[in-house]
């Protein structure tokens, strides 16, 4: 297997898994928080609440055009252009939480966040220190 298959293989198994582990993390918290009774809410201290305001339309604009460069760029970033979708997809998970959760639950959004950084900064320092070795970008 050549080295670019093997990073695209590398690239996408870690991103569907971090999207699959993303899903029932945030499907649990709100699945918890939508089925509580009132009594539980106060001892949890969060609820579900619409909380958009100035500074979260301002993460989403940032969000929204780091995708949209992204995504224009999509192939010539490669072998980086997984772990940074991953980055930008943990700071979206966080925007999810900030908008709709209060209260302790919002930490898992903050969590979802340190994941995908730890993770999608390790891919890019494999990658970078590997592509001498690796030769990934075909050069």
């Amino acid at each position: 297997m050549s080295a670019k298959k093997a990073a695209q293989s590398v690239n996408w198994t870690v991103l569907g898994l971090l999207i699959l582990c993303g899903l029932v993390f945030a499907g649990s918290t709100f699945g918890s928080l939508m089925n509580a009774t009132p009594d539980e809410l106060d001892g949890m201290q969060s609820r579900i609440e619409n909380r958009w305001n100035q500074d979260l339309w301002v993460l989403a604009g940032i969000v929204g055009a780091c995708t949209l460069m992204l995504i224009v760029l999509w192939k010539k970033l490669f072998p980086y252009n997984v772990p940074l979708a991953i980055i930008l997809g943990g700071f979206g998970f966080e925007l999810l939480f900030q908008a709709t959760v209060t209260g302790w639950a919002g930490l898992a959004g903050l969590i979802g966040l340190a994941v995908a950084l730890v993770v999608g900064v390790l891919m890019i320092l494999v990658y970078a220190v590997g592509e001498k070795w690796w030769r990934v970008r075909g050069k």
